[in-house]
């Protein structure tokens, strides 16, 4: 047997060139990933607002540790921190006379003005309006209202700003999220985009 007869023919056998991660043509993953996200963020959007927006079907609902009934005798309100707080009356033109008093300190506070025009949906009847303002050097005062036929509530003053914070949070919220879906919707239609560009080239 010859030598070229004992050695087998060597054969080159064709293999798939690996693609480059950076070739415009390959799928980002990213894209799906994002166009899921911002479907959910929109969903949860709706959902939120159709929840919300019912639970505040006949009005703004205040919790009861913010009410304060107009009776003439003194009311202990815990806030949310001790930073400003504000006075709500449910009827802007007949505005009961309120003593506030700091119960960490004892001092009686000054009601100053209202920074914007707050005003929460209180059902068919009215409106509640922010009226006054107060800076407590403590979470907690003393609140007492002159006789009237409805009460007054007292709340930390919202971090929104009064438009917003006029509408609700279950306007907030779902304009929140449903900013977010759109700007992750955006970013996937971006990435399409690019890798159709790339892979027309």
């Amino acid at each position: 047997m010859t030598e070229c007869e004992s050695e087998p023919a060597a054969t080159d056998v064709a293999r798939p060139a690996a693609r480059d991660p950076r070739d415009p043509g390959r799928r980002d993953p990213r894209g799906p990933a994002l166009a899921a996200t911002a479907a959910l963020l929109l969903l949860v959007a709706v959902v939120a607002s159709a929840v919300l927006a019912l639970s505040h079907a006949d009005g703004y609902r205040w919790s009861q540790a913010a009410l304060v009934p107009a009776d003439g005798r003194p009311h202990v309100v815990e806030l949310a921190d001790d930073g400003p707080a504000l006075v709500w009356t449910y009827d802007a033109e007949v505005v009961p006379a309120c003593t506030v008093r700091d119960t960490g300190v004892g001092a009686t506070l000054e009601p100053g003005p209202v920074d914007g025009a707050y005003r929460r949906e209180g059902g068919s009847a009215g409106d509640w309006v922010a009226t006054s303002s107060i800076r407590p050097a403590s979470p907690s005062v003393e609140v007492t209202c002159e006789r009237a036929a409805s009460p007054v509530a007292v709340e930390s003053a919202p971090a929104l700003p009064p438009p917003l914070a006029g509408l609700g949070a279950w306007v907030a919220l779902p304009l929140g999220l449903g900013l977010a879906g759109l700007a992750l919707a955006g970013g996937a239609a971006l990435l399409g985009v690019r890798r159709g560009r790339g892979g027309a080239r």
